[in-house]
């Protein structure tokens, strides 16, 4: 069974691919590499013996049949694989170690291979030759050979040792091929059991990684991203229906315990109507805060972040400023603004300028407010902005005896911009800060005042979604929030 199952992965069926073609290309290699080696043999040897023919052909017009006997006779009696015949056509032997014409060059004229019979002791062995006859004139025939029988053996065994060869190549193949499927079947057994867990509900499970980095481990750790950001995401989205049954029940409460309050009491009908606009001034504040929700969750989703164009921060630090001006002058504060040159980023003009607006009204709340004291929870809809749709039309900025500052700046480090916004409120704890980036969030000394707890939470998202970063830091006293972006570089820069 586990066999069976090897035999049909692809890694297998791949391998088996490879061989199939690796031994084919073998097959045809060697067989090539083998007839051209014969053939360089073989010409070799014809090479030499057509040599010593036209030597022998030499002696013979020099000294005639005689002469050419002497020599025939002569070279037959040495050891080696020469091959003579000197006599006439009718295969009457005059000199020579061949005892007869061999029937393969009786009509040859450029020679041949033939077989002749080698008699050792008392033995007679049929071996292989070349042969090449040649005319020396009147009834008279010359036949010089080789002996190839050691050369067909060469042939023959380096044949064998290549077809033994690939045999071997294709046992390891397959072994490897087993190995590699078995290997790799067990990796992805570990996924798909994995992913089986996952699948039941336990999205705290992730895929183990062996250490090696090759593709198996890269998709592994891209899984293994992908679920924390799906685990992150579903987590979110259990603490956000929680918090909004929580945190939205009582406004809901509120509306409907007013409308039943105006139906039954209808003989005042200015309080009717007072009634009536408390219920609207509520549900607006509901249709904000879905909007902020619905705004949050497209920037998370990446659906609001593909509209970039050029932003200009100083510019809109200016506009910022500009708005909130008469604000921080009424809450008897003052603005300083450290920015001197003019840094773009690509993002949503209207977003950027959201989120920086969310942060100057978190400074102004926490900043005029006397009564703050220990960690805040910042939310950026307490205080009336053009530019946030989550303030809280409502929330009056009261008065202070000692002016405070608030401090926009806008600096360049490197590849990145960042905008900074501090304020000399009460601050944040360091164990509360990583809490206010998550919705409704609102820190105890924040649950008596109007507002959701999404201003941060939008920040955040708005600077998310344009591969920025946000850090909170202390500003001795109050908070310091910054913001950073890649910069811009234009073609002149």
């Amino acid at each position: 069974m586990a066999l069976n199952r090897i035999f049909k992965t692809t890694a297998f069926r791949l391998s088996a691919i490879y061989l199939v073609v690796i031994f084919a290309a073998s097959i045809v290699v060697g067989t090539y590499m083998g007839w051209r080696t014969n053939a360089l043999l073989t010409q070799q040897l014809v090479e030499t013996i057509s040599a010593e023919v036209k030597g022998l052909a030499e002696q013979y017009r020099e000294g005639g049949s005689a002469r050419l006997a002497n020599r025939v006779a002569s070279r037959s009696r040495r050891p080696g694989n020469s091959l003579y015949f000197f006599g006439n056509h009718t295969g009457q032997k005059i000199a020579g170690n061949l005892n007869r014409i061999p029937n393969e060059l009786t009509n040859s004229k450029g020679g041949a291979q033939f077989k002749y019979v080698w008699q050792q002791d008392e033995t007679q062995i049929t071996r292989n030759a070349v042969g090449i006859p040649f005319h020396v004139g009147g009834n008279l025939v010359l036949i010089v050979g080789r002996d190839i029988e050691d050369q067909l053996s060469f042939i023959n065994a380096t044949r064998n040792m290549f077809f033994i060869g690939l045999a071997l190549l294709a046992a390891f193949g397959l072994g490897a091929g087993l190995w590699v499927s078995r290997n790799l079947l067990n990796r992805i057994s570990t996924i798909t059991t994995t992913s089986k867990a996952i699948m039941a509900g336990d999205l705290s499970e992730r895929i183990p990684q062996n250490g090696s980095g090759d593709e198996l481990d890269r998709l592994s750790m891209n899984l293994n991203t992908m679920l924390a950001r799906i685990e992150s995401l579903m987590s979110g989205l259990r603490e956000v229906t929680d918090n909004i049954a929580h945190d939205l029940k009582t406004p809901i409460n509120r509306i409907r315990l007013s409308a039943e309050e105006a139906l039954r009491d209808k003989s005042n009908p200015e309080e009717q109507s007072a009634t009536l606009a408390h219920i609207i001034d509520e549900a607006d504040h509901l249709i904000k805060t879905f909007n902020a929700l619905l705004k949050i969750a497209r920037l998370e989703a990446g659906a609001d972040s593909e509209q970039k164009d050029k932003v200009d921060l100083y510019q809109v630090i200016e506009e910022v400023t500009e708005l909130y001006e008469p604000v921080i002058e009424e809450a008897n504060m003052s603005l300083i603004v450290t920015a001197n040159e003019h840094l773009s980023i690509m993002a949503d003009r209207q977003l950027i300028s959201q989120a920086i607006a969310n942060l100057v009204d978190n400074a102004i709340k926490y900043s005029a407010d006397d009564e703050l004291n220990g960690t805040n929870e910042i939310s950026g809809d307490q205080y009336k902005s053009p530019l946030n749709e989550t303030a809280d039309t409502n929330a009056p900025a009261p008065q202070k005896t000692n002016r405070k500052t608030i401090e926009i700046g806008l600096e360049r480090f490197g590849e990145k911009v960042k905008v900074f916004v501090a304020d000399k409120g009460a601050g944040i704890s360091p164990q509360n800060r990583a809490r206010v980036f998550d919705r409704f969030v609102r820190l105890e000394d924040s649950r008596s005042r109007p507002g959701s707890g999404l201003g941060l939470s939008m920040v955040a998202a708005i600077v998310q979604a344009y591969n920025g970063a946000i850090a909170l830091k202390d500003n001795n006293p109050g908070l310091r929030i910054v913001l950073s972006f890649p910069l811009h570089q234009t073609a002149s820069s």
